[in-house]
This record gives C-alpha cells, sequence and structure tokens, in this order.
C-alpha cells in the first residue's frame, strides 16, 4: 500500500493512505513485530531508513551490514547555526538518514534496525504519491465579471462580495434554490477587520503545492528571506538551504518553486489566497489577513512538497516541518493528511491509521516534527511562543478525522456549507477541533449542473481564491476541508496581527484555547435532514440524505473571528525586557518594538562595558559579546527604563 498525501479540496479527494496495524493482531509478539515491519515500509523508498539514536550509537548502524550491504548515516537536518541549541533540546539532531543497498529486503531492514539497543524511533521513507483518480473540481473565473450578490463594504476588491466565507449576509443568488445561504455562517470578519486587517509579523507557513508568489494578488504579502537570492545555489544566511527566498522547495530539493506542470493544481496559491491575498488593492479577491490600502497584511511562506501530481519524501516533509519553525513561521497551514479510519472503501478510499498512537507507532519522525514546531516556532520574546498547527480533518464523509490533524496538539478543521450545515464531504468526529466555511458544490448543485464561468448558482456555493490557469495567475474556485483549514489559519494570523499591534504576548497553547472559546456552537442548526446529489453534475446521481443529528457535537465550533479579537485584548501578557546572551565576538538582536511601543529614541547604561558593547539599529538593541562573563545593563527609553542582564560565553 503506497502513502499518499495530498491536499483536502474535494468531496471524492487525494490523501495520505496507510493500512492499519491492528487489522490482525497475532497472538504472537515476533509475529505482531513482523506485521508492523511490512505495513510500516509499505511504498518505502528501497535502501533508506529515518532513525534515532544517540551519536555514540551510531556505529551500531554498521553491524547490520552483513544483511544491508554497506551502509552509510548522514544527520537528516541540515544544520542552521542560529538554531543548534533549540535542535538539540528537541532531540532534532538524533535523527538519521540511513542508506544501504537498494536490494535489501525493506521489512528485515525496519526489523534489524529497530532491534539494535539505543534506536530510540525508527521510520521507513516512504515516497509520498498523490493519487490522481481525483483532480478536485476547479473554476477558473474571470474575476470581473459581476453578478447581483451581497455587497458587504470593507474593500474594493471585486471578488470580495462572492466571499461569503468571509461575511455571509444570506443574500446570494444561490440561496433561490432549495439549498439555503444563512446570514452569518462565516468566520465574522464583519466585526474583526475595523480591529485589525493583518500585520507582516505574523508568518504563515503554507505546506502544499508551491504558492505563486509572483501573484500580483499575493507578491506583496509573501515572506521574503532578504539575505538570499531566487533560486540561487548559495546559501547566504546559513539556514542549511540556498536561494530560499519565499521558500523552499522540498518536492525537488532546490529552491525553484514551480507551479507550471502539468499535474499542478493551483492548490497551493488558492490556499494562500485565503489567508492572506492583498486587500483593498482593487484587483481579484480579498484575503481574511492581507491588510488594507494602509496596512500590509500578514505574510505567506511557501513550502512545497508536491509538483505535478508528485509529492517529496518523509525526510523532506519533516525537513519542511523544521525549516517553518526555525526561519520564522509560527502558523504552519496542512490542508492534506492520511485518510481516516472511517473512511468508505466503497468509495475509492483505503482507511488510515485508527489512533494517535497507532499513527505515532508508524510516522514517529512526523510528530517529533509536528511537535517541534508547537514548541518552538514564535519567540519568548514575540508574540506569541510556540506554533500552531492547522489541518485539514478530510473529506472522506467519514465519522472520525484523519491524521495528522487528529493529533491532539494540532488544530483539525471540518468544513461547512453556507448554511452552518456540515458539508456533503466533510469528516467530522471526536478529534475535529473547530469547522470553517469550506464549500459544497453537490449541496447547491442540481442534478446535471456541471461547475463554468460564475454562470451557476453552484460556484458561488462553494470558495474563491487566488488560483493558476496553465502558468498565468487566476482566480477560481475548490471546495474543500482544505478550503476550510487555510480559513482558520487566516483567522489566528489575523489573531495574532492584532495581538502584535496590541503588544500582547501568548503562548502557543494559551492561544489555542482563545480560539477554541471563543468559536460560535453550531449544534442548533444540526437537526433534520439534509439533501444533496453526490457528483451531482454527472446525470442520474443519486439523491443522498445527512442526517444532521448525527453530527451535533462532532462538528467543532464556527471558528470566529470577532469574537477571537476582541477576546485578545483582555488576554495574554505585558512584553517585558528579556536578558540577552551572545558570545565572545558575536552580536545578538532583540527588537524593543514591543517592549516600548511608540519610542524611537533609546540609550543603554552597560555596568561593565568590557563584557559587551550596545548600539541601536532602528527599534532594536545589539549587544556585541567581548568577553566571556555577565553584566548588568538598563535600557532608557523616553520615560519609561528597564534593567536586564548581558550574559557573554
Amino acid at each position: 500500500m503506497k502513502k499518499y498525501i495530498l491536499p483536502i479540496f474535494s468531496a471524492v479527494s487525494m490523501i495520505f493512505a496507510s493500512c492499519e496495524d491492528n487489522d490482525i493482531i497475532p497472538a504472537d509478539k515476533n509475529s505482531y513485530a513482523d506485521l508492523k515491519a511490512e505495513v510500516a515500509v509499505q511504498g518505502a523508498i528501497s535502501g533508506q531508513m529515518m532513525v534515532r539514536l544517540n551519536s555514540s550509537d551510531l556505529h551500531q548502524l554498521s553491524s547490520l551490514s552483513n544483511i544491508l550491504g554497506e551502509v552509510s548515516v548522514e544527520p537528516l537536518f541540515p544544520t542552521d547555526s542560529r538554531r543548534v541549541a533549540q535542535s538539540r533540546a528537541a532531540g532534532m539532531d538524533e535523527w538519521y538518514l540511513m542508506r544501504f543497498s537498494e536490494s535489501a529486503n525493506m521489512a528485515s531492514a525496519y526489523r534489524a534496525i529497530a532491534s539494535l539497543q539505543g534506536v530510540k524511533a525508527l521510520q521507513a521513507n516512504c515516497q509520498i504519491e498523490p493519487d490522481l483518480k481525483f483532480r478536485g473540481r476547479k473554476t477558473i473565473v474571470d474575476i470581473n465579471k459581476t453578478l447581483k450578490s451581497a455587497s458587504v463594504g470593507f474593500f474594493n476588491d471585486p471578488g470580495l462580495s462572492h466571499q461569503w466565507g468571509y461575511i455571509n449576509t444570506g443574500d446570494y443568488s444561490f440561496s433561490k434554490s432549495w439549498a439555503p445561504a444563512i446570514a452569518g455562517a462565516d468566520v465574522n470578519c464583519a466585526e474583526a477587520w475595523p480591529l485589525c486587517t493583518g500585520d507582516p509579523e505574523i508568518i504563515v507557513a503554507v505546506m502544499d503545492e508551491a504558492v505563486m508568489y509572483s501573484h500580483p494578488d499575493l507578491l506583496p504579502n509573501m515572506w521574503v528571506n532578504e539575505a538570499e537570492t531566487q533560486n540561487s545555489d548559495v546559501d547566504a544566511d546559513g539556514n542549511g538551504y540556498a536561494g530560499d527566498r519565499y521558500g523552499y522547495n522540498f518536492n525537488a530539493d532546490n529552491s525553484i518553486l514551480s507551479w507550471d506542470k502539468t499535474n499542478d493544481a493551483g492548490h497551493g496559491t488558492h490556499v494562500a489566497g485565503t489567508i492572506a491575498a492583498v486587500n483593498d488593492n482593487g484587483i481579484g479577491v480579498s484575503s481574511i489577513a492581507g491588510g488594507d490600502a494602509s496596512h500590509p497584511g500578514v505574510r505567506i511562506m511557501s513550502l512545497q512538497i508536491m509538483s505535478d501530481g508528485y509529492g517529496c519524501s518523509l525526510a523532506n516533509e519533516a525537513r519542511a516541518m523544521k525549516y517553518a519553525a526555525d526561519n520564522g513561521a509560527v502558523i504552519l497551514q496542512c490542508s492534506w493528511g492520511y485518510n481516516s479510519y472511517l473512511a468508505n472503501g466503497l468509495l475509492g478510499f483505503t482507511p488510515g491509521p485508527a489512533s494517535e498512537e497507532e499513527w505515532y507507532s508508524l510516522y514517529p519522525l512526523e510528530k517529533d516534527c509536528i511537535d517541534y514546531f508547537i514548541h518552538y516556532a514564535g519567540s519568548p520574546n514575540g508574540v506569541i511562543e510556540g506554533g500552531l498547527v492547522f489541518f485539514a480533518a478530510g473529506n472522506e464523509y467519514a465519522a472520525a478525522p484523519a491524521f495528522p490533524a487528529a493529533y491532539s496538539e494540532c488544530i483539525s478543521v471540518s468544513s461547512i456549507a453556507a448554511d452552518y450545515t456540515p458539508a456533503t464531504y466533510t469528516n467530522y468526529g471526536e478529534g475535529v477541533s473547530i469547522c470553517a466555511p469550506g464549500g459544497d458544490g453537490d449541496y447547491y448543485g442540481a442534478v446535471g449542473d456541471s461547475y463554468s464561468d460564475f454562470d451557476v448558482d453552484i460556484d458561488q456555493g462553494r470558495i474563491l481564491s487566488t488560483l493558476i490557469d496553465g502558468v498565468k495567475p487566476a482566480y477560481g474556485y475548490y471546495e474543500g476541508t482544505s478550503m476550510a483549514c487555510p480559513a482558520a489559519a487566516g483567522v489566528a494570523a489575523l489573531g495574532l496581527s492584532y495581538a502584535a499591534q496590541l503588544h500582547r504576548h501568548f503562548k502557543a497553547s494559551e492561544f489555542k484555547e482563545l480560539i477554541l472559546s471563543t468559536a460560535r456552537d453550531v449544534n442548533q442548526y444540526l437537526s433534520g435532514e439534509k439533501l444533496y446529489h453526490f457528483n451531482h453534475g454527472v446525470n442520474g446521481t443519486p439523491a443522498t440524505l445527512m442526517q444532521l443529528g448525527d453530527y451535533r457535537g462532532k462538528m467543532g465550533k464556527l471558528i470566529d473571528a470577532g469574537a477571537l479579537l476582541k477576546a485578545v485584548q483582555s488576554a495574554g501578557a505585558d512584553f517585558t525586557m528579556p536578558n540577552i546572551m551572545t558570545s565572545v565576538n558575536k552580536a545578538a538582536s532583540q527588537s524593543l518594538r514591543h517592549i516600548f511601543p511608540g519610542v524611537s529614541t533609546f540609550s543603554c547604561n552597560v555596568a561593565n562595558t568590557e563584557v559587551a558593547s550596545v548600539s541601536f539599529n532602528g527599534d532594536n538593541i545589539v549587544v556585541t559579546g567581548l568577553k566571556s562573563g555577565f553584566t548588568k545593563a538598563t535600557i532608557n527609553a523616553g520615560s519609561k527604563s528597564a534593567s536586564f542582564v548581558i550574559t557573554v560565553r
């Protein structure tokens, strides 16, 4: 069975798949170990394995040369000189990529490596392969065409009036049909945007197909690694990746972000547009946290893990997650995952892991990297300490979300239609954190309807965002928990933007709880039946009835931007001046923007000037170590001052 990873964006979606290792549990322990090995290596790259162990135990791997052939080992993650301490603290330096003969039996290799003393974790390096049978329904539209629909104000982007997921007035052309739109079935940008529209300090990593960074509605809000030149083979900033100006292509393991291949779907670009398309620029669409005419929005970092219908290896998936944390992202947006373990095989799905324990047993590296992002993204001295990880719950019509979305530390997002009802395809159940608008074409389309260029009501029941038409920037519709997920991530980014502007600091766990506690209950809409036509565009498809009561308490609450931003006002903590550590002849910098808001002139008294010197670069203090030791220092900022300790080692 191959492992599949692909965006969750259509009612019949492509996705990671694996067998459950508890399908059959033999009485004999060794037989169970054999079965696990067989499952773990399905779809694996021959002659490769990821192993976690102490460097002092590496020599043991060479003892397997008699059954594996010549063995070589290399650190799994490239060295980022800025993150050595935290990588060691998290044990990420203990992960190695092991190579051996491609002719070796992979299940035997798995068992042999796992049996070695000192091996802490083991994961086969499976090649992630998209299932091209289902590409999703994609509609490219002329954004300048107008349809009679609700006017919501705020921004002058022509597509905004069709983006019901932000502000749903209930007055849309598709509401003429038996499937209505209901005012308020949205993420409540109407109450949020007067307070904040985004802030460039907040970086969202979109782990997906490449984001078209040259798209005119995205380019101003792309994250830019200023030290790097796009497509260069020089690692100018020493983070272990050359030419990573807008992100990195982990699919091809180079800096060339590509979106022009035959089988590219524009999925990453669509996701990015929901989060941070440029607002109020008079073109295209709006977004949840894309700023406004006077203020830039949040920034998008592109982590490409898919291209032309092909995915990256699990080793490079892990590198992408760590890269995001190490390079400033505080939100990891993932509209992909495994299939739900309750996925219906009759619909072409292969069930995925059934429990957190089973998932971790098969994919320990994946879990370690998600945990790394959650604990080490952000900064103790920034808006958020730690990071937030969003995953789409899945589109398998299943009563359980997929992994990694179902992991208790992630935020799992299910999908609703424009009337608060569950999208027909959405996964739901225990493990779903929240819901958000994801569209529902099968609900809004009658039998025989087909998607077309703004000509039928069903398009407006889906999600409009930035897209790619061949190699050209475009706009269009998709649907799925893939579309609900960035809506939720965008709201979180907007909330953190507001926190930055109010100079508030949060731990990641605190902000996650704030998101969940401010979400709105949708249970009042979950009664009776919902009629839809599976694959409605095909004549003769039968009508299907959803029993909405089955979804009560299992969709998560509807994420609410307005309520979240209002809660930010009285939550979190004030910024304080941190102690600063550096090395001899090295400089450490600390932003003073949030510690002394509105102040532009600073001075600093250093008790022992033989230990360190201090200078200022705008609203940043720069401390240079002169000799080992420590000294007290006091920074003066207008009428305020703060003392701190400088340590040089």
